[in-house]
């Protein structure tokens, strides 16, 4: 069974807080580094309209799409699909879900007490054994229940929601003293489930207001009336549509109809289905509450500003496009107020162009074509290996914890002799120190070139730190036959 937790950036993040004498955050000098993307790549370069993958790749890839979020086929990887669903739930064992539920509260609960571990709540007051028992209580799992796919509990999104590690809304957080916890990082916050996508109910909560789901990313807990059961008639409906064309958002942006009422908000890298289009706008679908208990449908518009047939072809200027839509936008831990974290900045920066990627930056790094596993390299050969081979646009990098895209290699900003360096696109909250007591903030996606040292703060670890960074690897997303190189 997939974790429910999703581990983004555990070592790669901060807090607010303070040790005994020393702060534990504080602010990266980011206006040092120009977030004006076409200063870096400029839109006169030759490369600058020429395709990063061929449309025969990109097709394959949307295909995969396809299987994750719109298909109903028993050996395909949806929510909707039989052979997933079953997998997900067992994984071997028939009580695995339950096992697993049991053993995160009691994992949470079992932090009590010891210094610094101790779990708090919102109002900074420490969770208590009643609480966790009341949690545990409202979850109602029977030890003679067992959970097989079944098509009546599929259902789908008709909100979007927070996809969340226990059935609670309170957060989760630890010690604020501690670099890296305390807020944002609320240990409960999972993921983001967006208007549109599949899910299948496993249990609803004692009281109702909660309903354990399984997703096309992870599984977790949703309110129980941002979703609704689906059934025959709906899922044809729904994929007949799908298979004319999906829309994907490059822009967060309302959901209105031709009359413009509002129907809620779509944002970055969410999809649907699309009717039909016009010069300035498509025809969408969402899914809504029937009168029948099921969910039915509603056509509604999206504007071509903000969203795109996918998929889009897969160049540096269409990238660049989606990317300046969100440099400067916050970090969100799990999704939290629907802001991205750095996996799921890259999940929704390739659902464009037709590409799923996972939701958490490990299944990400496992989602190449090719995986250059560089973790024994020293910190000056990490680097030279990243300026020498990778692929810009299209080479993920991974360290512990983290995330990022590699762009190309461009002039140091931060040097007299201005020699190459890698440059990044990131949604990263802070950077931390050698000795993890303190983190110097970003908070939110931005432009960063990928420095074997900072200026601002000697302290401060590369990216390619070996010493210190047991991890790094290049992700390959280009097809071998199309491979780039910068």
């Amino acid at each position: 069974m997939k974790k429910i937790i999703i581990c983004f950036m555990a070592t790669s993040i901060l807090l607010v807080g303070r040790v005994v004498g020393q702060d534990t955050i504080n602010l990266f000098p980011i206006e040092h580094y120009d977030q004006n993307i076409d200063n870096w790549i400029s839109p006169a370069s030759p490369n600058y309209d020429k395709p990063l993958a061929s449309a025969d790749y990109q097709e394959q890839r949307l295909a995969d799409f396809y299987r994750h979020y719109y298909s109903d086929a028993n050996d395909d990887l949806s929510p909707w699909s039989k052979d997933y669903v079953n997998k997900e739930l067992t994984q071997a064992n028939s009580r695995g879900i339950i096992n697993y539920e049991s053993q995160l509260t009691t994992s949470f609960y079992l932090h009590d007490g010891k210094q610094n571990k101790t779990p708090y709540a919102l109002n900074y007051r420490p969770y208590t054994y009643q609480q966790f028992q009341n949690i545990a209580n409202n979850m109602d799992f029977d030890d003679h229940m067992t959970f097989t796919y079944a098509s009546g509990n599929r259902a789908i999104a008709i909100d979007n929601l927070d996809l969340r590690a226990l059935p609670t809304a309170e957060p989760l957080f630890y010690n604020h003293n501690i670099a890296g916890e305390g807020y944002p990082f609320d240990n409960l916050q999972t993921a983001a489930v967006f208007t549109g996508m599949p899910l299948y109910v496993v249990k609803e909560s004692k009281d109702k207001i909660w309903s354990l789901v399984v997703s096309s990313d992870a599984i977790g807990w949703v309110k129980t009336a941002g979703i609704i059961r689906v059934n025959e008639p709906f899922i044809k409906k729904w994929l007949n549509a799908a298979n004319h064309g999906l829309v994907a958002m490059t822009k967060e942006q309302a959901i209105t109809n031709n009359k413009n009422v509002n129907y809620g908000v779509a944002y970055n890298g969410s999809t649907l289905p699309l009717i039909a289009e016009t010069d300035d706008a498509y025809q969408v679908l969402i899914p809504i509450r029937g009168n029948n208990g099921y969910a039915s449908t509603k056509e509604v518009i999206l504007s071509k500003n903000n969203s795109v047939k996918m998929p889009l072809q897969l160049t540096p200027h269409n990238m660049i496009a989606i990317i300046k839509n969100q440099i400067g936008k916050p970090y969100g831990w799990g999704s939290q107020l629907f802001n991205y974290d750095c996996s799921a900045e890259t999940k929704a920066l390739f659902t464009p162009f037709g590409f799923y990627l996972p939701r958490n930056s490990q299944d990400q790094a496992e989602a190449g074509n090719k995986v250059a596993i560089l973790d024994k390299l020293s910190s000056q050969e990490r680097e030279a290996y990243l300026l020498k081979n990778g692929h810009g646009f299209m080479t993920l990098v991974q360290i512990p914890g983290h995330i990022l895209l590699y762009l190309g290699n461009y002039p140091n900003p931060s040097s007299q002799n201005h020699e190459m360096v890698p440059l990044s696109y990131q949604n990263i909250w802070g950077m931390r120190t050698a000795a993890n007591d303190s983190r110097s903030v970003i908070g939110g996606a931005v432009i960063l070139p990928l420095l074997s040292a900072y200026p601002e703060n000697s302290s401060l670890l590369s990216f390619f730190n070996s010493e210190h960074r047991s991890k790094f690897r290049l992700i390959y997303l280009d097809n071998e036959s199309d491979n780039k190189s910068d």
